[in-house]
């Protein structure tokens, strides 16, 4: 811990020292400045590095650099960018807000080299979010964020390259997002156990693998149920915007943009309520008539499971898992993993791979079998 003294000097002024044991040379190092303001500034910033007078110096030296820091590069780096929504601008900002605030977002842009972002990254190793450390793909997100914004600090030429190329990031050695894959009956019955008036929505999240915010903006022009195949054209969901209202924006990706075809069975469910809703009127709604919200529906998700005799500790399958369920379903019922990202909307066929490769285990030995059918003389 630094300690500032004050030294009378001989003009009948008074200077102020600041005092610490430097962690490079392990000597008793000392620091004089004018005022009390500046000691203590300079205080907390040998504190903040370490007690390492080296540090200290480094970053003096990088602030005399001048110009836009890092945090403000990256504020104007946001403002730049055309196919950001609301919601992801608002999400950017709290991320510069949280976790560029301190010594590396105080750095002018200009300066900051590879250390300075190792550093960064190490600090954000040490951050916990409810009582947890940051997850390695948290890290990489913001990293990723951070290094784009270098990317427009180079093309506005405030520097010469990108500080954040090269930097090894954390290993993601957690445990992958936990899916609970149902059963046909089980996700049956949860669907059953739920009010009569949003039991068609939750046999549509488990009959098409939708997403909740892409189903409940769903209108009734969007559904066209008599032609020889059905299908539910899906192009908008729910967003919210910076100041937390919702709207009605593209959904996730630009893929996710598709038509899905529904089953007789599901058409049957729904048809009342498309007819009800007309053509520019919301299907699935609330006993008001106004627009299904996740965060109220939850209650009536867990009064399901409850009536269902799931436990209030331990493992319940979320809303979510009904996308995850169609999934399975689909594979199992000999869906190919290109078709199944196709309908779930993925942007890329691996991210399907990635995530429901294990349900198909016997694959590769499918593919060979083609091969080897496919090349026959």
């Amino acid at each position: 811990m630094a300690s500032i003294r004050e030294r009378p000097k001989a003009d009948g002024s008074v200077a102020h020292a600041v005092l610490w044991r430097d962690s490079d040379t392990g000597k008793q190092t000392s620091y004089n400045l004018q005022s009390k303001d500046e000691a203590q500034r300079f205080k907390r910033l040998v504190e903040a590095n370490g007690n390492s007078l080296n540090a200290v110096e480094r970053i003096l030296e990088k602030v005399s650099i001048g110009g836009p820091t890092v945090a403000e590069n990256m504020t104007r780096h946001v403002e730049m960018l055309t196919r950001a929504g609301p919601d992801q601008i608002k999400r950017y900002g709290a991320a510069i807000k949280n976790h560029f605030g301190g010594r590396l977002g105080k750095l002018p842009v200009a300066g900051v080299e590879h250390e300075d972002i190792v550093l960064w990254v190490k600090y954000m190793q040490g951050k916990t979010y409810k009582d947890a450390p940051l997850s390695a793909k948290t890290i990489a997100n913001h990293h990723g964020l951070l290094s784009a914004s270098m990317e427009t600090a180079v093309r506005l030429r405030l520097r010469g390259d990108n500080p954040c190329k090269g930097v090894q990031l954390p290993r993601d050695e957690s445990i992958k997002e936990k899916m609970h894959f149902m059963t046909a009956a089980e996700s049956l019955a949860i669907v059953q156990a739920h009010p009569p008036r949003y039991q068609p929505l939750m046999a549509f999240l488990r009959g098409t693998g939708a997403r909740f915010g892409e189903a409940t903006a769903l209108l009734g022009r969007d559904f066209q149920l008599d032609v020889q195949q059905p299908t539910a054209r899906i192009e908008k969901a729910w967003k919210r915007d910076a100041n937390d209202r919702f709207y009605v924006g593209p959904p996730k990706t630009k893929k996710s943009r598709r038509t899905v075809s529904l089953s007789p069975s599901l058409v049957a469910l729904v048809r009342p309520a498309v007819e009800a809703a007309g053509p520019e009127g919301l299907v699935f709604t609330t006993s008001y008539g106004g627009p299904i919200r996740h965060s109220t529906f939850y209650d009536f998700w867990e009064d399901a499971l409850t009536s269902l005799g799931y436990g209030k500790s331990g493992e319940r399958p979320r809303i979510h898992d009904m996308r995850h369920t169609h999934a399975s379903l689909m594979l199992g019922a000999g869906m190919s993993p290109f078709e199944l990202s196709r309908r779930l909307g993925h942007e890329s066929i691996q991210t399907t791979v990635d995530r429901y490769s294990h349900l198909v285990p016997d694959a590769q030995f499918r593919a060979a079998e083609m091969a080897e059918r496919a090349l026959e003389a």
